[in-house]
């Protein structure tokens, strides 16, 4: 691969191990074509600022997104097929990570330790897919709704936000809008519903295999912490089904819409909670290997089996180097490979990635929540940079995840790197009546913490003041 010249894209940015970047670069290759309908290796996870950013060629990714909507969406009797497959390889893999959790891990034998893990990995592999399959198809379709309303109504009509708002309202509740109903309602809760509450959401924060659950108390801060009001809704599903006049053809791209932005938050909660009652069997391998979680999460498949089979460990100083940043690539032969240090430098000039930030003098993005707004700017890269957050500041991040929707009911605005119209910060950000802009792709690299800023969501510009 790095012999080839390709045209790089950047997908997304994310804290994650090495364990879970392996699952991610895996679930668009030839081991997942039992549902990727194009699979590809040309993809890489390379540090940047803190994080593991993937970049794909950009050309093989477009023909999968285009196959994809192809197969899921322009045949429409296919999206309800693929809705069914996604749910239950979700189901399938929360239901094998608590089995394997409830099993007494330290009277098993390291042979029973690698049978549990290699079934954890599969069912992990198996879902994997449906998560860049539904990243895809949630973008596609948000669009195509988009364009129906500018069609029918006309470019710049103002009812168009009113409407797409509407029509891009979950039609079921995720986690992270399940959370935000019961914040508004904790303070009159009692002490026994609030301890259901924490054992039914402490998984939100484990994005990874190193990042912890939620303890109780704070779990019970981060509810506390929320100052917001249910909005009522204005305009109704069907209210705006009849005003547009929608045909049989528009309804169905609507209804798809609308299902589709809560698959893609129940994309997260599958994938979350499978972290979640996984960490048992990795914190029981870990302990035998005399590492902790998050030592492990930087370990590769391989490396672990090795040690399952024969006792071989990887020494801790290659742990400590990969923590502070890797990169992941497959080779020539299909076999991924972990590259830290020294090796990245000469690795990133064969791959024709070039170094250094590209200075521009203003951002611009998609404005995905109407308003106006300013205030001094905190970046949020990381999980541990959200207790930065102050009430009024502009919350700035490559993207926005479920554990972030207490700094983000503190903000006066919004900005993501990521994301589009369906986009957790998007959907947020809508249901707390925040401005907010995505898709900017280089704000965390021009503001920094303290920057005053005004955000124009309403023309998707962010102006540096001071």
């Amino acid at each position: 691969m790095a012999k080839q010249k390709i045209n790089w894209k950047k997908v997304i940015s994310r804290e994650y191990g090495v364990q879970y970047t392996e699952m991610s670069l895996n679930s668009l290759s030839f081991k997942c074509k039992f549902i990727i309908p194009r699979p590809f290796c040309e993809q890489v996870y390379i540090p940047e600022n803190g994080n593991e950013s993937c970049y794909m060629d950009g050309k093989k990714w477009d023909l999968l997104a285009e196959e994809i909507n192809k197969i899921y969406i322009e045949k429409n009797q296919n999206y309800e097929e693929f809705d069914k497959l996604f749910v239950k390889a979700g189901n399938e893999y929360i239901k094998v990570a608590r089995e394997i959790s409830d099993k007494n891990l330290k009277n098993l034998s390291n042979k029973e330790l690698k049978s549990l893990y290699l079934k954890f990995q599969e069912k992990g592999l198996r879902y994997s897919p449906f998560i860049w399959m539904q990243f895809i198809i949630n973008n596609f379709i948000a669009n195509k709704a988009k364009k129906i309303l500018i069609k029918k109504l006309g470019e710049g009509n103002k009812k168009i936000d009113k409407y797409y708002k509407t029509i891009l309202k979950p039609d079921e509740k995720a986690a992270s809008v399940k959370i935000t109903d019961l914040a508004i309602l904790w303070k009159k809760m009692a002490n026994k519903e609030r301890n259901l509450a924490y054992n039914e959401f402490k998984w939100i924060p484990c994005s990874d295999i190193h990042n912890n659950p939620w303890k109780k108390e704070e779990f019970f801060v981060h509810m506390k912490d929320f100052s917001i009001t249910k909005e009522k809704e204005s305009l109704s599903y069907n209210q705006v089904l009849r005003e547009l006049d929608a045909s049989k053809k528009e309804k169905r791209i609507f209804d798809i819409a609308k299902r589709s932005v809560y698959l893609k938050d129940l994309k997260d909660d599958f994938r979350r909670q499978g972290v979640f009652y996984g960490q048992a069997l990795f914190k029981e391998i870990a302990k035998r290997m005399s590492i902790n979680l998050k030592e492990i999460s930087y370990l590769q498949e391989d490396e672990i089996l090795l040690f399952l089979k024969k006792g071989k460990n990887v020494a801790k100083e290659i742990i400590k180097e990969r923590m502070k940043g890797f990169i992941l690539f497959f080779d020539s032969s299909k076999r991924l490979v972990c590259k830290t240090n020294g090796e990245m430098k000469n690795i990133l000039k064969k791959f024709g990635f070039e170094n250094g930030n590209e200075v521009l003098s203003k951002i611009k993005g998609v404005s995905a929540s109407l308003g106006k707004a300013g205030g001094m700017v905190t970046i949020v890269r990381k999980v541990v940079d959200l207790k930065k957050m102050r009430k009024g500041n502009v919350l700035v991040s490559i993207s926005t995840h479920p554990d972030y929707i207490s700094a983000m009911q503190k903000a006066s605005a919004i900005i993501t790197e990521e994301g589009g119209l369906t986009s957790h910060a998007a959907i947020v950000a809508r249901e707390l009546n925040i401005p907010c802009i995505v898709g900017t792709k280089i704000a965390t690299k021009i503001l920094k913490d303290g920057d005053l800023v005004e955000v124009d969501a309403n023309k998707g510009i962010v102006k540096i003041l001071k």
